[in-house]
């Protein structure tokens, strides 16, 4: 008996996707997972950060190098004033110095040049063998070229010549009728002077600091000083005189003598 052959019910198939459903798929797929678009903004994004993060950093780093440079620059403007402002005190202060010494000089070439007796202490000067830039030394030191000048010891005229030194000097010069009041007289008070100067140089062997002694203080007091402090027991230095008036005037002298030395060098 032929059996009718049924057929066999259809298998349930799943039917192969529809173009639009493909691409539907593919439409879910891209909005449920981070696509390359939204990677590409977020590394832009952490770039930007990075830049503003290096920006402020170079900013910082050329702040600071900016204030360096501007303490720098301030230390050295200060250290530049400080030497600057060193310097001018002490430029003015040897100016200064400067203005003084050529005053000082000035003083003493002017007296002597006023007082008009420059001929007669070269007269005599010469006469006697001593220095007239040591007997002008001397006349201003005692007198500062007054003929008229006496002291509190009654020592009188240009060189303060003591009355009875003067009779000792008159009976050596053969001056007639001698009285003190004759040491006011200039050219003998200058002639007396500088005999009496020379007397003592040949005593003292030229030494302008002991000659300069003993005109103030007295040959005998030099010699005693000489003795007694010297190491030769003959010679002594101005800071061997003991007592300070005589020492003061015989560095005064000094002073002057070199003043005066200078000009007459310059003059001849």
């Amino acid at each position: 008996m032929n059996r009718a052959v049924r057929p066999k019910a259809a298998q349930a198939e799943n039917p192969p996707p529809s173009p639009s459903d493909s691409v539907g798929v593919q439409k879910a797929d891209e909005a449920g997972s981070p696509g390359a678009g939204t990677q590409d903004l977020n590394t832009a994004a952490r770039s930007k950060r990075a830049g503003r993060k290096s920006k402020r950093s170079v900013n910082k780093a050329v702040i600071v190098i900016f204030v360096v440079l501007a303490l720098a620059a301030l230390a050295t403007g200060l250290t530049y004033s400080h030497e600057n402002n060193r310097l001018k005190a002490l430029t003015a202060q040897r100016e200064e110095e400067a203005r003084r010494i050529q005053a000082h000089k000035d003083e003493h070439i002017n007296a002597r040049r006023r007082s008009g007796y420059l001929p007669l202490i070269r007269k005599y000067a010469n006469e006697y063998g001593i220095s007239p830039s040591f007997v002008s030394a001397v006349i201003k030191c005692e007198s500062s070229f007054n003929p008229l000048a006496v002291s509190r010891v009654n020592a009188r005229g240009l060189m303060q010549v003591m009355p009875d030194t003067g009779v000792w000097l008159a009976e050596r010069l053969n001056v007639d009728d001698y009285q003190p009041d004759l040491l006011f007289e200039a050219e003998l008070n200058i002639r007396f002077g500088a005999y009496y100067l020379s007397y003592l140089s040949n005593m003292f062997d030229g030494s302008p600091v002991m000659v300069a002694a003993a005109f103030h203080a007295g040959s005998g007091n030099v010699k005693n000083w000489a003795l007694t402090r010297a190491s030769d027991m003959k010679t002594i230095t101005l800071e061997m005189i003991p007592t300070d008036d005589t020492r003061s005037y015989v560095r005064k002298v000094l002073d002057a003598y070199a003043i005066y030395y200078e000009e007459d060098i310059r003059a001849q």
